[in-house]
């Protein structure tokens, strides 16, 4: 038989003393203890939320139009002496093509094109003056549809080279507007119109100087907020006057240029020879060059082997 270990005599199983009265219970007793209150929910005002996300939406494409495009290429900020090429480059590649413009901007020289208007009101790249012989139309640009226009090619200027592929001023301005400043020449009001309307919508107005001796042209280039380069004779007109009328810059004879370099507007050279004298003019003043053949201007320095 196992022995029991002794209990505590004075204590029931509970542990209360055995002459400890019991615990009296009223049944009828209402009283419990109290439930802490449940905090009433947060109402989520789906509007109000929404309506905050669009707002900022809105401030985000404010602050990338003000602050994102930084990297755009302006008339300020070009480093003297800056080459546009004339037609792209007409001597160097078919004359206002797609292809000149975009070896243009690849290798560092500013498009200057010539615009002009098909008989559709279309502003294209293309010299009415040339562009029959350069582009085989049987007809001049001014009876001439975009699609007509399109499916021309142009004639390079030297053997063993492709033709070029056409291109409206809406189509250039699209395809190369912000990595470059465009110097395109207009001579009259009637395309001044229709191809400042595409430099404003795209917001390029600093980044393009029209080149025109039309005085008409160069006010309604200062009253669209974009530079104007003056075309036409420097010695019958004087720089005051140039500047009243609304332009900004000079075309120079680079035999002139340096004397004319100084002023209160930008000059640039025409018929520069080579790179040195290129840097003569910059040396006296001279803002850039406008050639044909911007690689003997300024040699690129971008290698393409």
């Amino acid at each position: 038989m196992s022995k029991r270990k002794p209990g505590r005599p004075d204590r029931d199983r509970y542990g209360r003393g055995l002459n400890d009265p019991l615990p009296s219970v009223e049944p009828d007793s209402q009283e419990r203890v109290p439930v802490p209150e449940r905090p009433e929910p947060k109402k989520f005002n789906a509007p109000l939320w929404a309506g905050a996300i669009v707002v900022l939406a809105v401030v985000a494409v404010l602050a990338f139009n003000i602050f994102g495009s930084k990297d755009q290429l302006t008339v300020d900020s070009l480093n003297p002496p800056a080459v546009a090429a004339l037609d792209g480059g007409s001597a160097v590649y078919p004359p206002d093509s797609k292809r000149a413009f975009t070896e243009n901007v690849k290798f560092g020289y500013l498009p200057a094109p010539t615009l002009a208007a098909l008989g559709d009101g279309t502003v294209v790249a293309a010299d009415a003056e040339t562009a029959a012989e350069s582009m085989g139309l049987k007809k001049g640009l001014d009876e001439l549809t975009v699609d007509e226009f399109l499916d021309a090619s142009i004639t390079p200027p030297r053997e063993d080279t492709e033709s070029g592929e056409p291109i409206t001023w809406d189509g250039l301005v699209d395809e190369l507007g912000g990595d470059t400043v465009f110097l395109p020449e207009i001579t009259s009001a009637e395309v001044a119109g229709p191809a400042l309307d595409t430099v404003t919508e795209a917001g390029l107005e600093d980044s393009t100087i029209v080149r025109t001796d039309d005085a008409e042209v160069a006010r309604a280039a200062a009253d669209a907020g974009v530079d104007a380069m003056f075309t036409g004779d420097v010695t019958a007109s004087s720089e005051q006057s140039l500047s009243e009328a609304g332009f900004t810059a000079l075309a120079v004879d680079a035999d002139a240029a340096a004397d004319r370099a100084g002023g209160e507007l930008d000059v640039w050279a025409t018929g520069v020879e080579d790179e040195k004298q290129l840097d003569e003019l910059a040396d006296a003043g001279v803002f850039g060059a406008l050639s044909t053949n911007p690689y003997e201007v300024l040699p690129s320095e971008v290698k393409t082997d």
